[in-house]
């Protein structure tokens, strides 16, 4: 019997309209599946462990707001749909920070849909319109990835206020042409999971061809460039990208030394970007502005920045699957942070890490301890470290910097 799983972040609603919407419900009534909604865990909970493996590596970077899990009673379950949804203005600081939502999936070939409003430029306090480097990003995500997306809109009738379905009042209309379109692409997903279809095929798919075509009208026009972006004209005024002598002088005018030893790649590569995530604020000293990031890293887990240096990779840097595959270095500059103000996240995941008992009695956990032993600790840190770390070739803080091999 088939088996689907939908795991919900946030809210238990946006799991359940999908569910009803979809053919998930339909299958269920036919008697040809069955159907649960859960809970996704918290990264440093115990039930994280107990995830699925291909779940908890497609959560590496966030968690999507619904993620489907499929379940044909032979092979392991696993992951096959995710779905991102927000209600708020598109402003760009927004959908960045936003972006590395949906990054996990295509880093292990699930398809998903983000649903969030295009047009909301008479909204009263934050009147604004999704800009095209949006599209642009997620594009070059499918095309790296090969696993296919859609951008679906939340639409709204006077650009102020958003459709609501009948049903589920907080919610997209669910027969508007987008979530149509939306719901129709989950059914081929959920079909192609049902009968093996890998996902990467799904791009011969007339449907799909076609949902990308809607994006990519929207995509290039125009291709995104290094000065649109405030974070990284901080430090390439120019807007253009920086050369390793340019980043190697830029580092001795903070008073750090490039290691003898750093990896030959990252010397090698012509081009440099550097992202910073907070400028200057007029009126704040360096004190205040370290005071000010430590405070979103720790109250709001590094919002409006987190998501941004993955979105820059795939706009400006990525070539290839992983992050070796760049013709471009992605430098994120935390110099206004001291290293301490980094490394207190991951002393105290290594303070309690389940690799340090000697006597199995004290093991609470078993899938913990396993997933410790096999995956290292690298899936509870928290976000901001995870994001960064995988995305950054090098990190430069107050004293010094960091380099990953």
């Amino acid at each position: 019997m088939n088996h689907f799983i939908v795991y919900h972040h946030k809210t238990r609603r946006f799991a359940e309209y999908i569910n009803h919407y979809s053919d998930i419900e339909q299958m269920v009534d036919a008697k040809r599946a069955t159907s649960e909604i859960r809970n996704l865990p918290d990264n440093h909970t115990t039930g994280f462990a107990e995830l699925p493996d291909e779940l908890r590596r497609l959560l590496f970077f966030a968690k999507p707001d619904v993620v489907i899990c499929y379940d044909n009673g032979i092979l392991p379950i696993r992951p096959v749909f995710a779905f991102e949804l927000t209600n708020h203005v598109p402003a760009r600081d927004h959908w960045l920070q936003r972006f590395n939502n949906l990054v996990g999936c295509a880093q292990v070939g699930v398809p998903g849909a983000y649903v969030l409003p295009f047009d909301l430029s008479q909204h009263s306090s934050f009147p604004s319109k999704l800009d095209s480097a949006f599209f642009y990003a997620y594009d070059r995500v499918m095309e790296i990835h090969q696993t296919p997306f859609y951008i679906a809109e939340w639409e709204s009738a006077d650009q102020k206020n958003l459709n609501i379905d009948a049903s589920y009042a907080d919610l997209p209309v669910h027969d508007s042409e987008p979530m149509k379109k939306t719901m129709a692409f989950l059914n081929k997903v959920l079909t192609s999971a049902i009968n093996g279809t890998p996902a990467n095929l799904l791009f011969q798919e007339r449907m799909i061809v076609e949902l990308r075509d809607d994006m990519r009208r929207r995509a290039y026009s125009p291709i995104p460039k290094i000065e649109d972006f405030a974070r990284l004209k901080k430090n390439m005024v120019n807007g253009d990208f920086l050369s390793w002598v340019d980043i190697q002088t830029w580092l001795r005018d903070k008073g750090i030394d490039v290691p003898a030893n750093i990896p030959d790649r990252i010397i090698k590569r012509t081009r440099n970007l550097i992202f910073t995530p907070i400028a200057e604020e007029r009126g704040k000293n360096p004190e205040q502005l370290r005071k000010s990031l430590n405070t979103r890293i720790k109250d709001k887990g590094a919002d409006p920045y987190l998501g941004q240096p993955l979105a820059f990779d795939y706009i400006f840097c990525r070539l290839g699957k992983t992050p070796y595959e760049r013709d471009a270095n992605l430098i994120i500059d935390l110099s206004m942070l001291s290293f301490e103000d980094f490394s207190c996240y991951h002393s105290k995941v290594w303070e309690g890490c389940p690799l340090q008992h000697n006597d199995l009695t004290t093991i609470r956990n078993i899938p913990e301890y396993t997933m410790f032993l096999t995956e290292g600790c690298a899936q509870v840190m928290k976000n901001f470290l995870r994001v960064y770390a995988f995305t950054a070739d090098l990190i430069v803080f107050k004293e010094g910097l960091v380099y990953f091999s």
